[in-house]
């Protein structure tokens, strides 16, 4: 069960992409800083239901909407994911 963690904006790289191409049962995505502009690329809905979060104070500051089927989270539960999750992978390219 790894989390996925996309920083960068779909509109600028491919990370989103190559780590949706490596998704496997079990595995979530979080998006943080700039890969929270995938809420607004619908990429991300290739994602199994369940498991898409993002940072809600990284959407927040880019005036971002987090739609119903991306759960909004804060430092607490990142951390949280973290911790219930091995490996962990950091998409940035």
């Amino acid at each position: 069960m790894t989390l996925h963690i996309v920083s960068k904006s779909p509109y600028g790289c491919n990370a989103l992409t190559e780590c949706l191409a490596t998704f496997a049962e079990g595995d979530v995505l979080l998006l943080i800083e700039d890969g929270v502009y995938a809420l607004t690329d619908h990429k991300w809905e290739a994602a199994p239901a369940g498991s898409v979060y993002c940072l809600r104070a990284d959407a927040e500051a880019r005036g971002i909407a987090i739609p119903e089927k991306v759960e909004g989270i804060d430092d607490t539960r990142w951390v949280e994911l973290c911790t219930r999750h091995n490996p962990i992978v950091s998409w940035y390219k």
